[in-house]
């Protein structure tokens, strides 16, 4: 139905209302927007907002979302012409304690499941899988998933999942657990054999769309990516050609998407080409006494392009097979006390962040980053203004496993502080871009599986320069274990990371193979002080690169283009990082001072032969009081560290409900 209504109509309607509509779940976009007869969507409300802002209202305006599930086929988008004003922002806020959810999401019908009798199904399982013809229903999400995976060219994620009272199933795969080992038969070809029992259930006639999520050729670069199985020669082949996926003798891998696979509780899969989805639910209960969701949506469930002065508060955003939320070139936007979860791609992204606050929002469940937000202009030095504080972030990388950080911050000048940053398979941060401030910060568990990795990943451009990492916890990162070789390090600077600055963290069991507490790879300007070691088997590690190599780097096309990108041998970068003039001719001169090193094996591994070590204190046991070692200057409280009772942070926690 086409909505009429005058310009002059709106105004005085935002007059009538106080500057306030409201929306809900129960209501109608005819309607008069009034809390007696609210809107339907929010689309609705935005667009009798931007009505209202045209016929000459004054002030800002709020929109109030009822309670209840506003299910999205399209994307709540907003222009330049949806900005408030700087003195009147446009807010978009949850009712007092109700909680609006906006869902990309499909409900199977309890009705539509029955027992499923298909001879593909394991014989373990038989009798206890169920299937429902989705297609018949109205589902229409029936196109493969899109290949994803480290450095993937145009990776789309688009991924689909199945949700159990709002929590992630398991997409069947063999083994259930854990991986399996790479015999090589033909790594030009991408042919290789493993010890599966039995071939012939993988073969293209009964898994058409067989996908393997492997670590092809190193540990720190996954890939999901469909395969073929030859039951004859009982080899597999990878039929994505890429760079990265050359299976090499050992790798992990497992294979997924396929019926044959479907043995284990809590397991799932989606025939495609029938549109039929088979479960075996968890405990083996009847599906019709749970509620199971699909993911739809392959849009953003929010998309902000250009605009200003908008606040969105106390929303929930989930369910979709793409990214969440999505915005670029915003200024003076807060996204507070919201929940983002349950996407194939990454929870929200934030481009081209002016002035923004992201603050006391919990995050968690996607198939790649929880957040990636940056702001600001590196070449002019003009800082962002944005302030990433008091989050909750949890459980990446459910389709890529590397690379999946909680947050991917670049550009200039943001602050990421007070988050509570858990369970990850891969980073909690990674950092680029410079004059960063990563303080506060309680990271617990994280770089639970890839190799050569840390709880903050800064990698290769030696102009990411004045980053500070003040007085966070890193605690139990890296897992260790079978694939990993290289180590695992609570904050890893590597391929000549220089200049960024460690102080007063506290480092607990973050160290792993070869890496330390603190992982320096060939950079060199970098301070260590007044750091915390307690049962990391290094407090701090480098890998130091020959002189020649390390003048090499500097010669490479992408290391030249990093400094051309900002200047870098310019007069402005040089005053401001006037070390930067001389870096190619010392490396390693890095600077491990003050810090305490209790119950490892060694404050340093392979220490460089420039570093400066000095003041370094290593105890068997820790202390009754840190400031009786001379030099050190006390750390504070773990109770001032992560967001504490943040209000926003309680809000979000409350609407997510896990």
């Amino acid at each position: 139905m086409k909505i009429k209504i005058t310009l002059a109509a709106i105004a005085a309607l935002g007059a009538a209302c106080a500057t306030e509509f409201f929306v809900s779940p129960t209501g109608d976009d005819n309607a008069a927007g009034t809390f007696a007869a609210p809107f339907a969507t929010p689309a609705r409300a935005r667009d009798a907002v931007r009505a209202a802002w045209k016929a000459g209202a004054k002030g800002g305006f709020t929109v109030w979302l009822r309670g209840g599930v506003y299910p999205l086929r399209s994307a709540w988008t907003f222009g330049k012409e949806d900005s408030g004003a700087s003195a009147a922002p446009i807010a978009y806020r949850a009712w007092k304690d109700e909680t609006p959810v906006l869902s990309g999401g499909w409900t199977v019908p309890a009705s539509a499941w029955r027992k499923a009798d298909d001879p593909r199904i394991p014989a373990a399982a038989r009798g206890k899988v169920w299937a429902a013809d989705v297609k018949s229903l109205g589902f229409d999400a029936l196109e493969p998933d899109a290949p994803c995976g480290f450095s993937m060219p145009n990776a789309k994620f688009r991924i689909l999942s199945l949700y159990r009272n709002g929590r992630l199933l398991t997409l069947a795969r063999h083994p259930d657990k854990g991986f399996l080992p790479i015999t090589v038969v033909d790594a030009t070809n991408r042919v290789f054999t493993a010890a599966l029992d039995d071939f012939a259930r993988w073969s293209p006639a009964v898994a058409p769309d067989l996908q393997a999520l492997g670590y092809w050729k190193y540990l720190w670069a996954d890939q999901t990516v469909p395969v073929s199985v030859d039951p004859v020669a009982r080899t597999i082949t990878i039929r994505l050609v890429d760079q990265w996926n050359f299976p090499k003798k050992d790798a992990p891998f497992y294979l997924q998407n396929a019926l044959g696979a479907l043995d284990a509780p809590g397991e799932w899969f989606l025939d495609r080409a029938k549109g039929v989805l088979f479960l075996r639910p968890p405990a083996d209960e009847a599906p019709a006494s749970a509620t199971y969701e699909l993911a739809r949506a392959a849009h953003p469930l929010l998309s902000v392009r250009d605009a200003a002065h908008l606040r969105f508060e106390g929303i929930v955003f989930r369910t979709g097979r793409h990214h969440g939320v999505t915005m670029v070139g915003a200024t003076d936007v807060a996204f507070e006390g919201c929940v983002v979860r349950d996407f194939g791609g990454t929870g929200f992204i934030l481009y081209g962040a002016n002035g923004c606050s992201f603050r006391g929002n919990v995050l968690h469940t996607f198939g790649h980053k929880a957040a990636e937000i940056n702001g600001g202009d590196r070449r002019a030095f003009r800082s962002s203004g944005t302030r990433i504080v008091a989050n909750d972030v949890s459980d990446t990388g459910h389709a890529m496993r590397t690379y999946s950080h909680g947050f991917a911050v670049g550009g200039y000048g943001l602050e990421i502080a007070r988050n509570h940053m858990h369970d990850l398979p891969s980073s909690a941060f990674s950092v680029g871009g410079n004059e960063h401030l990563v303080a506060s910060n309680l990271v617990e568990n994280v770089v639970l599986e890839s190799d050569d990795q840390g709880g903050v990943d800064m990698w290769g451009d030696p102009t990411f320069r004045g980053n500070r990492f003040i007085h966070n916890i890193w605690r139990n990162v890296g897992r260790g274990g079978d694939y990993v070789k290289c180590g695992q390090a609570g904050i890893r600077f590597d391929d000549a990371i220089s200049g960024n600055y460690v102080y007063g963290n506290r480092f607990d069991n973050c160290s792993r193979e070869k890496f330390g507490g603190v992982q320096i790879h060939a950079g060199r300007d970098n301070v260590i002080r007044n750091n915390l070691f307690v049962r990391c088997r290094y407090g701090v590690s480098f890998s130091e690169w020959p002189m020649a190599h390390w003048r090499a780097y500097f010669k490479r096309p992408s290391t030249q283009n990093y400094i051309k990108a900002v200047d870098a041998y310019g007069p402005a970068f040089l005053a401001k990082y006037p070390e930067f003039a001389t870096t190619v001719d010392t490396p390693m001169n890095d600077t491990v001072e003050y810090n305490i090193f209790v119950g490892g094996e060694s404050l340093l591994a392979r220490k460089a032969a420039a570093a400066k070590v000095r003041g370094n204190v290593c105890l068997e046991k820790m202390p009754d009081d840190l400031t009786s070692v001379p030099g050190f200057d006390p750390l504070p409280p773990e109770s001032a560290i992560g967001p504490g009772a943040d209000p926003f942070l309680a809000r979000a926690r409350a609407s997510d409900g896990r």
